[in-house]
């Protein structure tokens, strides 16, 4: 769902598209971190929704539900898987889903969020992922982590939608 390119890009993307220079504030938990002008409240507020958001996308993952998949993404949203193309728009990422869900079938999947730098209606999320999938054409389950960047941007009604998706193994490839 990274490399440091990227983060360069998607970090001065964002710092355009806000109205007010951004510094960013250090602090403590690295997760709690914000852009001058967003208040820790408001930090700690999209972490909890961003949080709860990534345990309704693991469980969504788990049980098949493309669907579900999908419309955690907003429509303009770009995904970044490794070894494929990216898949712009909700419809291609939905694509991407299924042809995954064709050859792994997700049995376990956990986000680790490790830092969230908040900015107006934009969030930065860094953090890593544990997954466990049952290869369709394989008898052997596959264990996986890794880590991931996105952006995520506040929808009218409050929520918050994915806009760019990009994430890696730690592990060596397979062969």
């Amino acid at each position: 769902m990274r490399s440091s390119c990227l983060a360069l890009v998607t970090l001065v993307a964002v710092a355009a598209c806000t109205t007010q220079q951004a510094r960013r504030i250090d602090t403590a938990a690295p997760a709690t971190a914000t852009l001058a002008g967003a208040s820790t409240t408001d930090a700690a507020a999209v972490r909890q929704a961003i949080d709860a958001i990534n345990t309704k996308f693991a469980a969504a993952a788990v049980a098949g539900d493309t669907v579900a998949l999908s419309a955690f993404y907003a429509d303009d949203a770009i995904a970044m898987p490794p070894n494929t193309p990216a898949q712009h728009g909700r419809a291609e990422i939905s694509k991407g889903f299924a042809a995954m869900l064709v050859a792994m079938k997700p049995t376990t999947m956990k986000f680790q969020t490790q830092d969230l730098i908040v900015s107006g209606d934009y969030a930065i999320e860094t953090g890593s992922y544990d997954v466990s999938s049952k290869p369709l054409q394989a008898a052997k389950p596959v264990h996986d982590v890794g880590k991931y960047l996105v952006v995520w941007k506040k929808q009218t009604d409050g929520s918050y939608k994915l806009l760019r998706d990009i994430g890696n193994s730690d592990l060596p490839p397979m062969k």
